[in-house]
This record gives structure tokens, C-alpha cells and sequence, in this order.
């Protein structure tokens, strides 16, 4: 009765535990949406396309500009008639300049184009916030799982270690023979190399972990001190994953936008091939004034106000009318094409991507019972190896194979949750 009771407190123990570290995960996620690089690119780049509209749209509006200018008669005899009646020509001039574009097609279709970049920019950083929210996950998870992989062997090592000494004082007391010590060398010597292996695989993932999330490595201090169980633990209360099985993609969701954004922005762009067969209408002015001094052009002046609508209309250009407007068609067209395979390359990729989120579902269950089968055996050998029926290397390789079987599984889980998480937001249900 006791050790129900103290097996029960363990595991409400290590739960709550667990369900610490999970929290502590969610608080280091909300700090590396701030710190992120990709975020802060794709920040960047909102925050430029904003500002590139509202630069195209001031092109609409009324420009004005001041000109002063000074002549000066480098002969010194262009008006010898005028200096002889005493009459001055005015050398010192100032003029404001207007000119306001009333309708030009080519302005027009640049305003809109950067106007749909301008949108595209805001649905991308939605998206790559989405993504990055499962990108986040993913790496995390698979950080843990190289710890675990570590923990793991670092477990199996110190058994094998003991194994080893076992079997040296074996032989020597005459209990053992050569080939059990060299068999208990030879399990040492994999396992170290394992420990190896896995030691890179955990600094590889940490690396790609702190350069995508932006996070320093004393923020994920806390994982350091994780056990196996623990480490495993954690990564099944990370990894459910949401049910997919009523959800189904619209033409609505975020990548479909994606393309239907990026049909508009080249549409825009490619008007611009016609753009200087368009009449352009402007209106244009200037208010002058001259004299002989600067001084005097301001308390003397002799103004003048000149105020013009300009209508411009291309009549030849050797055959660009033509031409201009075959190419748009074409460019137009291939656009089409492109648009449409892409939007079908979308959909079979959800398709796809449906069906290995089902298989994988599948695959989890039965590797699932294949741990418990492993966890069974592992049992049933320690008994055994206890009255002395199984060898210790007996037992180290159902341990092993358990192991392998436990990692099998946890990669395969980190699997279908990042897979399931990104056909979610992709098809537009978040």
C-alpha cells in the first residue's frame, strides 16, 4: 500500500513538474517573438512596404518647388542698346514651380502595385508569425530529444561501465571468460561512440534553436538539469497534437491569398509595359519674378503668373502600340499559367500532406505498442537476469532496443505535431 501511495505522489510530482516546464517554455516563446530574425525581417519589410505606399500616393499630389537663378553677360555687351537708353535687362530671378499630374497611367498602376505589396507584406508577417509559432516548437522539440537521446546513453553508458568492471573481476576470480570481457568492452566501446554522436546532435540542435529564436543560452538554462524521465515526459505533453480530421483546406486560407496578392502585384506590373501609350494630363504653373538685384526683386518685383493645363497624347512611337500591348498579353498570360499550376501544386500538397498526418497517426500507435511490448520484454528479461536464466548483455540489448524504440517514437511524434500545426494555420483554420 505504501509504495502505491508513494508511486502515485512520484508521478503527481513529476507532473506538476512537467506542467512548470511548460510554462517556462511558453513565457521563452512570447520573449522570442520579440528577439526572432526572421520576425524582425519580416517586421522590417512591413514597415517598408508602408512607407513605399505612401511615397507612391504622394506622387499624386501637388508639387512645388522654388528656382532661383542669377545671369550673368559674359561678353558684357548681349544688350549694348538697352545700356545705352539706360535700360537694364534683369539678371536676378526667383520662381515657384507647380506642377500637378491630374491622370498618369503608368503613376497609377505603380500606386497600385505598391499599394498590393503593401497588403501582401501584412498577410506574410501573419504567416511568418504563424510559422514561426510551430518553427519555435519544432526546434525546441527536437533540442529535447537530442538531450533525451543524450541522458539516454549517458545511463546505458554507467551500467555498461559496471558490466564491464563485473567482467574483468570475473575473469580474474575465474567466473568469466575472455570473450565476456570482450564482449562487455565492445558494448562499452559502441556506447561511447553513441555518446558521442548524440553530444553533436544535441549542439547542432541547440545552435539551430538560439539562431532561429533569437534567445541567448542562459535562457534555456533550465533544460540542462532535465532527467531522462523527465526530458521524455515533457516532449509527450508537448506534442498533442490537434485533430485534423474535420478540417479541410479552403481557397481562403493564407497561402491561397498569398497567390492571389501576388496575382495582383504583377498584374499592376505588368500595365506598366503600356504605360507610355496612355495621354497624360497635367496641370502646371509658375509665379516669376525678376529684376536686377536680388534686393530689388523682392521690394521691387515684376511678377508674372503663368497657369496651363497640358494634355499629352503619343501618336507614334515606330510600332510600340503594337508591340507593347502583345507583350502585355503574353506576360499576362503566362502569369496565368503560372498562377494556376501553383494554386494546384497547393492544393495536392494539402492533399499530401492530409494523408501523411493520417499515416503518421497510424504509425505512432503502432510504434506506441511496440514501446510497451519493448517495456514488457525489458521486464521480463531483468527477472530473469536476476535468477540468473538471462546474461547481463542479454538485458543490455532488450534495453537498447527499448531505447531505440522510445526515440523512434519520440521522433515520429515531433513529426506529426509540426506537421499537423502547419496544416493547420496553411489551411487557414487559425
Amino acid at each position: 500500500m505504501k509504495l502505491i501511495i508513494l508511486f502515485i505522489f512520484l508521478t503527481f510530482t513529476q507532473s506538476l513538474c512537467a506542467n512548470d516546464f511548460v510554462q517556462q517554455i511558453a513565457e521563452l516563446k512570447k520573449k522570442s517573438f520579440d528577439s526572432a530574425p526572421e520576425l524582425k525581417i519580416s517586421r522590417s519589410l512591413k514597415s517598408q512596404r508602408n512607407a513605399e505606399s505612401y511615397l507612391a500616393y504622394s506622387q499624386h499630389t501637388p508639387k512645388a518647388a522654388l528656382a532661383i537663378k542669377k545671369d550673368r553677360d559674359v561678353m558684357n555687351n548681349t544688350n549694348p542698346l538697352l545700356k545705352t537708353l539706360g535700360i537694364i535687362s534683369p539678371d536676378h530671378s526667383w520662381a515657384i514651380n507647380y506642377n500637378w499630374s491630374l491622370f498618369n497611367y503608368g503613376l497609377l498602376q505603380t500606386t497600385l502595385k505598391n499599394q498590393e505589396e503593401k497588403t501582401k507584406a501584412e498577410l506574410e508577417l501573419s504567416n511568418t508569425e504563424k510559422e514561426y509559432s510551430v518553427k519555435f516548437s519544432t526546434n525546441l522539440l527536437n533540442l529535447l530529444l537530442a538531450k533525451y537521446k543524450t541522458s539516454a546513453v549517458l545511463n546505458s553508458l554507467a551500467k555498461s561501465e559496471n558490466a564491464k568492471k563485473e567482467a574483468v573481476l570475473g575473469f580474474d576470480l575465474g567466473q568469466k571468460t575472455k570473450i565476456d570481457v570482450l564482449r562487455a568492452e565492445a558494448n562499452f566501446v559502441s556506447l561511447s561512440s553513441k555518446k558521442t554522436k548524440f553530444l553533436d546532435e544535441e549542439q547542432e540542435a541547440q545552435s539551430i534553436f538560439l539562431e532561429t529564436s533569437g534567445l541567448e543560452l542562459q535562457n534555456i538554462s533550465f533544460l540542462q538539469a532535465l532527467s531522462e524521465v523527465e526530458i521524455i515526459d515533457l516532449i509527450n505533453k508537448l506534442t498533442v497534437s490537434t485533430s485534423v480530421d474535420n478540417l479541410h483546406s479552403n481557397e481562403r486560407g493564407p497561402l491561397f491569398l498569398s497567390i492571389e496578392s501576388e496575382e495582383k502585384i504583377n498584374t499592376h506590373a505588368l500595365n506598366l509595359i503600356t504605360k507610355d501609350e496612355w495621354p497624360e494630363l497635367q496641370l502646371q504653373g509658375s509665379f516669376t519674378n525678376a529684376a536686377t538685384s536680388f534686393n530689388e526683386s523682392l521690394s521691387r518685383p515684376t511678377r508674372a503668373h503663368t497657369l496651363s493645363i497640358v494634355l499629352t497624347i503619343p501618336l507614334f512611337g515606330g510600332g510600340s502600340l503594337i508591340s507593347s500591348n502583345f507583350a502585355q498579353y503574353f506576360a499576362k498570360k503566362q502569369l496565368e499559367y503560372t498562377l494556376n499550376r501553383d494554386r494546384l501544386q497547393l492544393k495536392n500538397k494539402f492533399e499530401n500532406t492530409f494523408q501523411k498526418i493520417k499515416t503518421l497517426q497510424i504509425l505512432i500507435a503502432s510504434l506506441a505498442l511496440n514501446v510497451n511490448q519493448f517495456e514488457e520484454l525489458f521486464k521480463l528479461t531483468s527477472k530473469s537476469y536476476q535468477l540468473g536464466k538471462s546474461t547481463f548483455f542479454e538485458l543490455l540489448d532488450v534495453q537498447d532496443n527499448l531505447l531505440e524504440s522510445k526515440i523512434n517514437l519520440a521522433q515520429n511524434k515531433i513529426q506529426l505535431f509540426s506537421l499537423t500545426e502547419n496544416y493547420i494555420w496553411q489551411i487557414g483554420s487559425i
